[in-house]
């Protein structure tokens, strides 16, 4: 029996009543009462209770939240740091940009030449045109216009180039054209370039080691004879002392080279390189100095007798 059923009866008793139910079966149902109630028990005592899950789960996020917060701070402090760092990065750069500008720095202040041999640094510097004081990068932006200016102006100039040297200062690299040869007028000389032209500088005595030109008076001969003595091996070059523009009615082209080894050659300036290879073999044949003729086909004859003399200079003023 419940606790309650046996205070009761026992009240029954005092009181001199009989109870209104059967304790017999009472028993009964009170066990089958109580066993429900210890397998509710137990099973309450089995099952988690719904009220300890919410705040397991609420201590496990918030520990894991805590754990989580000093790295969270960390992040954010190194994306502010790096942001900080690029904003004053790009404002110092542009700081810098200004004070360069606005310094002595950011102005031409040197000039120098390299590479000159026969023409002076002060008129290559002269004739660039290039102004000290004046802004750096404006004029480097177009130095195109001024190594044309140099070459326009100096014809010795082959080639002239503008670069940095330095924080301040411009390098000006010339590259020269060759003296090939003299041209002689009236025992005056005047350097021919190996692009043709002629100096107006003068000479009162040849270069050793150059041919002198004689009798040329139009330009473009000489530019086509140029032309053709540098395509000559340097051991011919070097037998040339002297080339005189012979020509006749027939034949505009024809020249008289006189060469070192004391022979002289007739030939024309377009077959100039084809012809005088064939110059050491027939000269190596030949018993004495002579005339070798290259005008149309080879041949040679010597001038070591008056005949032969006379014969070469019949021929020679047939020519001219």
């Amino acid at each position: 029996m419940t606790p309650w059923q046996k205070e009761n009866l026992e009240y029954l008793k005092t009181q001199g009543d009989q109870p209104a139910w059967n304790p017999s079966v009472v028993p009964n149902e009170a066990q089958e009462e109580e066993d429900e109630q210890e397998k509710e028990a137990k099973t309450e005592a089995e099952t988690p209770s719904e009220d300890l899950v919410p705040e397991e789960k609420t201590q496990q996020t918030y520990e894991s939240f805590a754990d989580r917060l000093p790295n969270i701070k960390k992040v954010r402090n190194t994306r502010l740091y790096r942001r900080l760092s690029l904003i004053i990065s790009v404002f110092l750069i542009a700081i810098l940009i200004v004070l360069y500008f606005v310094s002595p720095l950011s102005k031409l202040g040197n000039i120098g030449v390299t590479g000159n041999t026969s023409v002076e640094s002060q008129k290559v510097i002269e004739q660039s045109k290039l102004e000290k004081g004046v802004s750096l990068w404006e004029q480097f932006g177009d130095r195109n216009i001024y190594e044309e200016k140099i070459k326009r102006q100096l014809p010795r100039v082959k080639k002239a180039t503008i670069s940095l040297s330095g924080i301040n200062s411009f390098n000006i690299k010339i590259e020269e054209y060759k003296v090939v040869a003299l041209e002689s007028i009236n025992n005056i000389y005047h350097p021919i370039l190996e692009n043709g032209k002629i100096l107006s500088e003068e000479m009162n005595a040849p270069v050793s080691g150059m041919p002198v030109f004689q009798n040329f008076k139009d330009q473009k001969i000489i530019r086509n004879l140029i032309n053709s003595y540098n395509q000559l091996p340097e051991d011919i070059k070097q037998n040339i002392s002297e080339i005189r523009y012979a020509p006749s009615n027939a034949n505009k082209e024809l020249i008289n080279l006189h060469m070192k080894d004391a022979n002289e050659v007739i030939v024309n300036i377009s077959q100039l390189e084809q012809k005088m290879a064939y110059y050491g073999k027939v000269a190596g044949q030949m018993e004495s100095p002579g005339i070798i003729d290259m005008e149309v086909g080879i041949f040679s004859y010597p001038v070591n007798n008056g005949e032969t003399e006379q014969s070469a200079e019949e021929s020679s003023e047939a020519l001219e």
